[in-house]
């Protein structure tokens, strides 16, 4: 199995990122250094491709868990390129910010408030 570009990518990171990478979960050198690809070209379903055209079936940390329907779920991405069209940011309030809680709501009783991290968590009375 070649895997060139894959190596030669680790040893580009090397000289760059401390561990290879920004996430800590997803170091290269936490699995078969010079071995296993620590950078992938494109992901469907639950299968990867890396640098080098090589597929493999995810079974490992499977996008640190946030991916229950696979990668590049046909679905989610129409969804999300709709929501780019239509614009996904503004200085007015998004329906679906009402929506997700009233949805919520079957499950969990009461308010809910999305916030995040940091002093945005403390400015809700």
């Amino acid at each position: 199995m070649n895997t060139i570009n894959s190596q030669q990518m680790q040893k580009r990171a090397k000289q760059r990122i401390p561990g290879m990478t920004q996430l800590l979960s997803k170091r290269p050198d936490q699995f078969s250094l010079g071995v296993w690809p620590g950078y992938y070209s494109k992901a469907k379903g639950a299968e990867v491709w890396d640098l080098d055209g090589n597929k493999y079936i995810d079974m490992s940390i499977g996008g640190i868990g946030a991916n229950v329907l696979g990668y590049a779920d046909d679905d989610i991405n129409a969804a999300v390129c709709k929501a780019i069209e239509n614009g996904s940011s503004s200085s007015l309030n998004c329906p679906e910010e009402v929506e997700l809680p009233t949805c919520y709501a079957k499950f969990i009783p009461g308010l809910i408030k999305y916030a995040m991290p940091g002093p945005a968590e403390n400015q809700w009375p």
